[in-house]
């Protein structure tokens, strides 16, 4: 009924629209005079008979006119063209109507074309309107930052989602009032918070997928003086394929503020080293082990072999590998504890692993104070023990990841990373590559600063910083497993290699960035210093400064190498302190001690 009662409408617009022209087209003729008309009024009805035909012939009563297109044109056309020749022919020959001026047929043509074209035209406009208009009354009003090419394909991809952008911002000023695909730039990132005000703006979208740290934190500092939610696309390195989607936008993470370009991985290296090997991976439910398994996998190992002591997290290891669609057969988990020697024996043994990446160690330094003991077991005794089996197993590469905090130690911790360090170094000989990786605090990791940090905002809007100007070098997952694999690929014998991982942060600017990312202002959360607790150092170091710092092939990665103690030399020196764990906490404190400052096996090589 609707849809007859629609026809019906547009039968009679068409009429009017027929009957106007043909008058228009009189009164255009005879300059608006009436002198004469009876050749008009026969010609009105011959006419609309005539027009009503050849539009119903060309189906224009129908239709939807918010879709007309160049098919409804072509039809128009058709039928105003067919009907003015019929026109012409019916009026002259068979009513003889000689008076009727050739101009008028053609201005009558012309008009009638025009206005059925521009009737729906017209509609289509004001339907298109009526809906973008409800359809941005629930849409976020948003700026970009960044006229650059990312800046672009965002707009793009903002045209078919939730957002009306506004404009853009740009530190160019020659910039400032160009229109870009019709949306100007208003302004530059100084002027954020009056460009939020003025236009209502309820989010702001950062594409710089390629700025530094320090632009991405003044970035972030403007955005939380205009009160705006801000979000931004990803980075470089995380934009495989160079679209960029509205899905892509995240929260601005410490990692950006970071700011350090991706390692350049010398790929075509690394999958000679691991395609069609057996490869284990040890704390691989940790945070950089889980990372290195997930991207061993991508070079096609035989078998890629993941061990940990604890059952959950290994498990949602396993979950993670199998959504990305790792192959199931070609990956194992073991729930073992790398102290069981017995264990990992028949581990390796069972599947021919030639390669083991050594990621499980103790890592808390307040916590191994107090439990000296088992820092020794697991960080030092433990990597005695599954090097020992490793090599008897013929394993062919063994990679130790270490720390900074190996470099000078002032902890317990520290020193059973720099003795994995040097024990690596001794045994050089044994028929393994044994390669140590050096690196800082990795972003994000289980049990770093940062979650606790974030945790300390939600509930108790108070930060503990325990020194003002302590510093961390710092480096995120990626980064981490990235350079334990290019270490694997070109590492030596002996070899600790080291990332360059720029100055050292603040920690205390970190948690100020933490807070600014909370979108809480800094005055809105304490900090209160709790002092540097057992084991703690203001500062960390890369290198000792007898090291020799020399370039590898690959970009901001360093090599160093220790003096080399013989393997009986050093064993001597670890006996004494299994002795001594063995006993009392007190005979362990004291070779501790003496292992930081004075121990003769290990002076030259630790102090």
């Amino acid at each position: 009924m609707l849809i007859k009662q629609r026809s019906w409408v547009i039968f009679l617009l068409q009429v009017m629209l027929v009957v106007s022209s043909i008058c228009l087209a009189w009164l255009l003729r005879f300059e608006f005079c009436f002198k004469n008309p009876k050749p008009l009024l026969l010609a009105i009805p011959v006419l609309v008979l005539i027009r009503v035909i050849a539009m119903a012939r060309f189906n224009l009563y129908h239709g939807y006119w918010r879709y007309t297109g160049l098919s409804d044109a072509a039809d128009i056309f058709k039928a105003v063209a067919i009907g003015s020749a019929v026109f012409f022919i019916v009026l002259r020959w068979v009513f003889g109507v000689t008076a009727f001026p050739l101009s008028v047929y053609l201005l009558e043509a012309m008009l009638t074309g025009i206005a059925l074209g521009g009737v729906r035209v017209l509609s289509r406009a004001v339907t298109q309107a009526i809906e973008r208009h409800q359809h941005d009354a629930g849409k976020k009003t948003t700026l970009v930052v960044g006229v650059g090419a990312a800046g672009v394909l965002l707009e793009s991809a903002l045209q078919q989602s939730n957002y009306t952008l506004t404009g853009f911002v740009d530190d160019d000023r020659r910039k400032v009032g160009v229109n870009v695909r019709g949306v100007p730039v208003l302004g530059t990132i100084n002027d954020l918070p009056q460009l939020v005000r003025a236009y209502r703006v309820d989010e702001v979208l950062i594409a710089i997928p390629s700025a530094t740290g320090k632009q991405m934190q003044r970035i972030v500092d403007y955005c939380t003086k205009s009160g705006a939610r801000f979000r931004t696309i990803p980075s470089v390195s995380e934009l495989v394929d160079g679209r960029v989607t509205v899905g892509q936008l995240r929260e601005v993470n410490l990692d950006d503020l970071l700011g350090r370009d991706p390692i350049r991985l010398d790929v075509s290296r690394i999958c000679e080293q691991l395609k069609d090997r057996v490869v284990l991976v040890t704390g691989a439910a940790g945070s950089i082990g889980s990372e290195l398994c997930r991207q061993i996998v991508k070079y096609k190992p035989a078998k890629l072999v993941c061990v940990d002591q604890a059952e959950t997290p290994l498990f949602y290891v396993q979950l993670q590998l199998t959504k990305l669609g790792s192959p199931a057969e070609r990956i194992c988990y073991h729930v073992a504890d790398i102290t069981d020697s017995d264990r990992m024996r028949a581990i390796i043994a069972d599947y021919g692993v030639t390669a083991i990446f050594h990621a499980a160690a103790y890592k808390h330094v307040p916590l191994m104070e107090e439990n000296l003991s088992e820092a020794l077991k697991n960080n030092v005794f433990g990597l005695v023990d599954l090097l020992n089996v490793a090599q008897e197993c013929g394993c062919k590469d063994f990679l130790l990841i270490s720390s900074d905090k190996a470099v000078n130690p002032s902890s317990f911790m520290g020193c059973t990373k720099r003795l994995g360090e040097l024990i690596l170094a001794a045994r050089q000989k044994s028929g393994m590559r044994c390669v140590s990786v050096r690196f800082g605090n990795v972003l994000g990791s289980q049990g770093s600063v940062i979650p606790e940090f974030q945790e300390q905002i939600r509930n108790d809007r108070q930060i503990t910083v325990t020194h003002p100007d302590i510093t961390r070098y710092f480096m995120t997952i990626p980064e981490a497993a990235a350079l334990v694999l290019q270490g694997f690929a070109v590492g030596e014998p002996g070899d600790i290699l080291v990332l360059d991982m720029g100055e050292p942060v603040r920690i205390v600017d970190l948690a100020r960035s933490l807070i600014k990312m909370s979108g809480m202002k800094e005055d809105g959360v304490k900090i209160v210093y709790t002092g540097l607790r057992p084991g703690e150092k203001l500062f960390e170091e890369l290198f000792y400064s007898s090291e020799k710092q020399t370039p590898t092939i690959v970009d901001k990665v360093w090599r160093t190498r220790s003096r080399m103690l013989s393997w009986p030399e050093l064993q001597q020196g670890l006996d004494r302190i299994r002795v001594a764990s063995s006993t009392s906490d007190e005979e362990l404190i004291r070779s501790r001690e003496t292992l930081i400052k004075s121990f003769s096996a290990f002076h030259s090589v630790i102090v």
